[in-house]
Order: C-alpha cells, then sequence, then structure tokens
C-alpha cells in the first residue's frame, strides 16, 4: 500500500505564523487530502499544548519561519462522515494486505458507523516538505487515527528546536513601563530628563508539548537603550535603565550633563518624546537538547514632553 502523500505546493510553514484554519476532508481517494490553500495550515501544531506566557508579544518580534512537521494531521470526519470515507476507501482490504493499520482503522470505523460516538477521524498524509528524514517518522505511525474528545493522535518526533523556534513565535513579552525625572511630561533645555524601565516579571517562561517532548523557554532583560525625537541619549544604561536609586528621582547633576540614562534636552519643544528599547534574550532547553533564539526587541515611548528654557522657570522669559 502506497502512503499518500501531501501536495507539495503545501505552505506549511504558513500555518505556524497565522491562526490554524480546519482543511477540507479529501474528496476520494486520487486528491489526497484535498487541502485548498492556507487551509493546508493544519498540522501536528495544533495539537500542542502549553503552559506560562503564550500569547501576543507587545511588540511583535519578527517571526522565525519554522522547519515543516513531518506530519499534517488533517480531519476528515467524525463517527459517521469520517467512518464513511474510510470504508469507501479501504472497506475491501485484507489484514494481510494492510499497511499502516489500515485493516485496524476499517474495523474501528465499521464499529463507530453502526454505533456512532463524539470524536473525531484524522489522516496522516506524508508531508515532502519534512525531507526524508520527516517523512520516516511518519511512517512509523498509522495512516488513520479515532480521536476521542480532549485528546490528540499519535505524535510524529519533532526535532527539539522546531517546537523551541515555534513556542519563540507564541511567547508573551509585555512592554516594559517608563519612569522619567522629572515626571509630568516636563523638561527643561540643556538639562538632562533621567529614565527607568521596569517590568511585570524579571523572566518569562513558556512551556509547550508535543506528544512526550517538552520544552522550555526563558526570555530575560538583558539591556536598555534610550533614543529621542529631540534631544541627546544617554549611552550608559544598566538593564533598567538609570543606575541612580530610588527609580524616578533623579540625582542632582550639573547644568549640561547628559544623563547615564535618559536625554539631555538640546531646543524647546512641544512634543518630544524618549523612546526605551528593552532587549530580551531567549535561551530555551529541554527534550535532550537547548540553545539561544533570537533576542526580542520591545520599544516603549513616553508621552509627549513640554521642553522649557531653563529661565523660563524665573519667569524672565522663553517658552
Amino acid at each position: 500500500m502506497k502512503r499518500r502523500v501531501m501536495f507539495a505546493g503545501v505552505a506549511a510553514i504558513a500555518g505556524l505564523l497565522v491562526p490554524l484554519a480546519a482543511a477540507t476532508p479529501p474528496a476520494d481517494a486520487g486528491t489526497g487530502v484535498g487541502c485548498v490553500g492556507s487551509d493546508c495550515s493544519v498540522s501536528v501544531w495544533q495539537f500542542v499544548t502549553h503552559h506560562g506566557a503564550w500569547g501576543v508579544t507587545g511588540t511583535t518580534p519578527v517571526p522565525i519561519d519554522v522547519p515543516p512537521p513531518p506530519c499534517l494531521w488533517n480531519p476528515i470526519g467524525d463517527a459517521t462522515t469520517g467512518s464513511q470515507y474510510i470504508i469507501s476507501q479501504f472497506g475491501s482490504i485484507t489484514k494481510q494486505d494492510s499497511q499502516f493499520e489500515v485493516y485496524q482503522s476499517v474495523q474501528q470505523a465499521k464499529g463507530l458507523l453502526a454505533k456512532p460516538v463524539a470524536g473525531t477521524w484524522y489522516e496522516l498524509p506524508e508531508n515532502p516538505a519534512a525531507g526524508p528524514g520527516g517523512m520516516a517518522e511518519c511512517l512509523k505511525l498509522p495512516l488513520f487515527a479515532w480521536v476521542t474528545p480532549g485528546n490528540a493522535p499519535p505524535m510524529p518526533n519533532v526535532p527539539p528546536v522546531d517546537l523551541a523556534e515555534y513556542a519563540y513565535n507564541h511567547i508573551k513579552i509585555h512592554k516594559s513601563k517608563l519612569i522619567l525625572s522629572p515626571a509630568n511630561g516636563k523638561g527643561w533645555v540643556n538639562l538632562g530628563t533621567y529614565a527607568w524601565t521596569t517590568n511585570r516579571v524579571p523572566v518569562i517562561r513558556l512551556s509547550v508539548s508535543l506528544g512526550t517532548e517538552t520544552v522550555n523557554l526563558i526570555a530575560r532583560p538583558v539591556k536598555t537603550a534610550i533614543s529621542s525625537s529631540a534631544g541627546t541619549p544617554g549611552k550608559n544604561c544598566g538593564v533598567n535603565g538609570s543606575h541612580y536609586r530610588p527609580i524616578g528621582t533623579a540625582p542632582k547633576t550639573a547644568v549640561g550633563t547628559t544623563p547615564d540614562c535618559g536625554v539631555l534636552w538640546d531646543a524647546p519643544s512641544t512634543g518630544a518624546t524618549i523612546t526605551a528599547t528593552v532587549t530580551w534574550d531567549v535561551t530555551w532547553n529541554g527534550a535532550g537538547a537547548g540553545g539561544t533564539l533570537p533576542p526580542i526587541p520591545l520599544a516603549t515611548t513616553s508621552d509627549p514632553i513640554r521642553v522649557a528654557e531653563i529661565q523660563s522657570i524665573n519667569g524672565t522669559g522663553g517658552n
């Protein structure tokens, strides 16, 4: 028996970066799984379970293109429609001629057709885009799987780094809070505004599992950088901005001193801003492997700041 093959033109990676869509059941043996366009994004990734910071990051980082999974489980129907499909295609197969447990699936389909219960039939065609190694993993699994609610089909072995990269595309990191001194949207020419960043938590963790494999992602803030629309930024920020403490209280410095982390204002402005970019390093481990993934920079911009001339403090003019 020749195992079905997923259309070579399927854009498997697309399903990793967009919401997973449900593929339509195959019409007949000659049409493979019947995927059309983005519907082929249905894949083993839909069976990932997760714990921790799962969601959309405050500012979306450039996503990683995850290699196509070795198999693309395709839902083909419930106890009635899925069973009818299997029987129509393989109802006459004998136990001696059967491969990939198709004979057993036919017998189970006949039983479900006689007494339907809740669940879904899945078909597992090969995915040529995954390469010889991935296809070999597919051949270790049955062609069909009956799955009751709350459960998943048997999963192929996916390279741990692929699972880690998939998790990277789904880790949720909130933007840092930006604290300035002077506060209240005020600043003065030739005086510095100091900046600090604070995070909801100092370490972000996400664990994802597929079948028996689990990998863990850990993201930590490692540096803060400042930029401004109307001033000279300091270049000596710590992980959380200015080194001066307590947070939110600027030190007493001379006129014209550039903050270690913040902005020395160059000219009056009614709408200057400060942007703090916090870079998070990402590491992963699990399933006997580990490594690093691209850092994630997240930028937070202040509300508009009115920068006035120093002499305006004494009422002698200026802005």
